[in-house]
């Protein structure tokens, strides 16, 4: 977390970690994050499908390409990346609707 109230004569850096749940379909790409500073952010990106059996799975991707990440129902998948600049969850085989909780900690120097 970032220290409130503290001001910094030299460059600091802030943690952030953000979470959401979100329902997905398949066919469907939903943007999660997207960096809109000139900082470097470097995270963790947590995807949870809570989907049941049969519903879409959670395709990871980043920076615009694949992450080569697919978490299916009832899976759970983490991944730590550098650079990010957009974080986007496409939803991919199965039916029906699944539910996605997405947790990611945001890392970076100001």
């Amino acid at each position: 977390m970032a220290n409130l109230g503290k001001c910094y004569d030299s460059t600091c850096c802030v943690n952030d970690a953000v979470c959401c749940t979100m329902n997905l379909t398949t066919g469907e790409s939903t943007t999660i994050w997207e960096n809109e500073t000139s900082f470097v952010v470097n995270g963790t990106v947590m995807i949870e499908n809570n989907g049941s059996p049969g519903t879409p799975s959670a395709s990871l991707f980043v920076n615009g390409a694949s992450a080569n990440i697919v978490v299916g129902p009832g899976e759970c998948r983490s991944v730590t990346l550098n650079n990010l600049e957009l974080i986007v969850l496409n939803g991919v085989g199965g039916t029906g609707t699944a539910s996605i909780k997405v947790s990611f900690s945001l890392n970076y120097k100001y």
